[in-house]
């Protein structure tokens, strides 16, 4: 008897459970640390790219990463698994994580209504 190479349905909630990319920042939280108001894989990647330089160099945001780093280490986080960026990434990597992170939120940092007051507090 063949056995099925799809997923168990326990096995699917388990990756869902872990997931990170896309989940709202609230959600996040409920599932972290409740004294740390930063989700763990921002505060994982910031501290990488502190550690190792990275606030250093000019144009920070402008250069990209390896994508098929990036991707790993997405699925990586996704799934739950430790990762240990000193070993599998660098700065430009750890840094365009970090960026699809953010993109991928379905709420923006700043919400658009705070977004207007803060605008219209700068002019």
């Amino acid at each position: 008897m063949r056995k099925s190479s799809s997923p168990s349905l326990s096995n699917c909630n388990s990756v869902l459970a872990n997931k990170i990319f896309g989940i709202p920042l609230d959600e996040l939280q409920q599932g972290g640390h409740p004294d740390n108001e930063v989700p763990f894989i921002v505060r994982h990647v910031v501290d990488y790219i502190e550690e190792h330089g990275g606030l250093e160099q000019q144009g920070l945001f402008q250069v990209n990463g390896n994508a098929e780093t990036v991707e790993w280490l997405r699925q990586r986080y996704d799934s739950g698994e430790e990762v240990d960026l000193v070993k599998e990434a660098d700065v430009p990597s750890a840094i365009s994580l970090l960026r699809f992170f953010l993109q991928e939120l379905p709420e923006p940092v700043i919400p658009g209504s705070l977004h207007i007051h803060l605008m219209q507090l700068s002019q």
